[in-house]
């Protein structure tokens, strides 16, 4: 193993410190939507605005970039986590230092004015409120490319900053495989006969409740057997803070509706074993310790959601215990629960509620209009119409209004373009890693059935939580770990199996 230069060990230290800052800034966010009451808001704004100006000066010193530098100059004395450190602090650094001031103010009150500017909007349907908003974001983020990253297309800079290697025409490619396929099972479920939904498990429709007090009780307990053994709070939509050594989940309880409660429960719990089991030791609070991306986080997430959670085995593993919960679920047999959360409702326009088999077609359709603002071949006034006509010739649907359709998601006024994409690799990434992890134990579904969540934790962390951000892309931490880049076909094949064997399509 190669000795840590001196160069190396100063500039640890320094990125050390600010990983220290800037974990304080995220338990402050996560205690602002958990616990702090509104009363604070102003001071626990100012305070957040004091760090924020703490770890821009640290971030961006000349002192941070000479340690950088030192340690460049040393690197072949590193090894390969340590060298990755040093690589994605140079790319951290020159991003930050390459963004004109003028353009940062820009950033800073666009942020504010944008997401005002859209949530008045939605309130009210009205997208003329939100457009000159949306032309000046577009702009500004055209802007920031050409200044960062000039040897870039302005799109695959912002695809870039969540997905690091990725491409707009690597995303094409894969979208591009994705989508006829998708398309056709889509149309074969919608003619086959509806799944019958036992009555307790309809939401609001079938009338049964379940008590909030009980259903925190039921995801205790879903955490801890699953193996993660930290904070798990309520908040208004399930999230992940914290730190990597002190890790919070949060989720949502619906009277009417415990399995939605569930299933972000066991998506929170994917992401908070990735936060937790990340490069440690030598390499904690490091740059090669954090997440390599937007889309192998949502990765992990997504495959105890799905992979796991929306299993047949999970719910023969879970059944007895809900029942032990809810007397009035006594004799709901276990795939009564498979049918509830896996049934497609191929009729819903918004994307946050749509299921698993017509999720990616909506974030399709977020791309290729990304894509389209990006190349000039799309403007923010055909928007709405050009929004309307993908979702008609994808999913068949009809928009009715703007608040159900272009104006739906906060992302484009919070000024996060190239965002969508993270989720829908996430989910091809996690079908991969779990027909990977299948592979290598024959056993995995079985040891699910029983409750024993332990061999597979255990390959996800010496497979992809300890290799942190040591590949330069998740393509190469794909390869590396199941023999072949992200395959969209794997993903497919996987929702044709599931899906004409739940709806019984021969």
């Amino acid at each position: 193993m190669a000795k840590s230069s001196t160069s190396y060990q100063k500039l640890a230290d320094e990125l050390r410190e600010i990983d220290s800052l800037q974990g304080i800034s995220s338990i402050l966010s996560w205690d602002e939507l958990v616990v702090m009451k509104p009363k604070s808001a102003e001071s626990r704004a100012a305070q957040k605005s004091a760090l924020a100006s703490v770890l821009h000066q640290r971030m961006t010193s000349k002192a941070l970039g000479d340690l950088i530098a030192s340690a460049e100059r040393e690197v072949d004395a590193l090894d390969a986590f340590e060298k990755a450190s040093v690589r994605d602090a140079r790319r951290q650094y020159d991003r930050k230092i390459k963004l004109p001031a003028e353009l940062a103010k820009t950033e800073a009150r666009l942020g504010s004015e944008g997401y005002q500017a859209w949530a008045k909007a939605k309130e009210s349907g009205d997208y003329a409120v939100f457009k000159p908003f949306l032309e000046s974001i577009v702009r500004l983020r055209q802007e920031e490319a050409a200044a960062v990253a000039p040897d870039m297309s302005k799109y695959d800079f912002q695809i870039d900053k969540f997905e690091r290697g990725m491409t707009a025409p690597r995303l094409k490619e894969i979208f591009d495989e994705l989508k006829p396929g998708l398309v056709d099972l889509i149309k074969e479920v919608s003619t086959a006969t509806p799944l019958e939904i036992h009555h307790n498990l309809r939401g609001a429709e079938g009338g049964a409740t379940f008590d909030p007090e009980v259903q925190a009780s039921l995801c205790e307990d879903v955490m801890r057997k699953l193996g993660f053994d930290g904070i798990l709070s309520r908040s208004l939509h399930p999230f992940t803070g914290g730190t990597a050594q002190d890790v919070r989940i949060t989720t949502r309880y619906d009277p009417s509706d415990f399995i939605s409660g569930v299933a972000g429960l066991v998506h929170e719990t994917g992401h908070a074993l990735y936060e937790e089991n990340r490069p440690c030791g030598p390499q904690l609070g490091l740059p090669v310790s954090s997440a390599l991306s937007m889309g192998i986080h949502e990765s992990m997430s997504l495959l105890f959601e799905r992979m796991v959670g929306q299993s047949e085995e999970f719910w023969e593993y879970f059944q007895p215990l809900v029942e032990e919960k809810f007397e009035h679920m006594k004799g709901v047999p276990a795939s009564a629960y498979y049918d509830a959360i896996n049934q497609v409702k191929s009729s819903n326009l918004i994307r946050v509620d749509a299921d698993e088999l017509t999720y990616p077609l909506h974030i399709v359709i977020r791309f290729e209009l990304e894509q389209g603002l990006f190349d000039g071949t799309i403007t923010c006034d055909d928007l709405p119409e050009r929004w309307n006509q993908l979702y008609e010739k994808y999913l068949g649907l009809k928009v009715p209004n703007d608040k159900e359709g272009v104006l739906q998601d906060v992302h484009w006024g919070s000024l996060a373009f190239g965002y969508f994409p993270s989720y829908s690799l996430g989910a091809m990434y996690a079908c991969q890693f779990f027909a990977e992890a299948e592979r290598a134990n024959p056993g995995l579904r079985g040891q699910i059935r029983e409750g024993n969540f332990e061999p597979l934790r255990a390959w996800l962390t010496e497979n992809i939580h300890s290799k942190g951000s040591l590949y330069p892309s998740a393509d190469e931490l794909c390869e590396a770990v199941t023999g072949k880049k992200l395959d969209p076909k794997i993903y497919l094949e996987f929702l044709r199996k599931k899906y004409r064997k739940l709806y019984k399509i021969q």
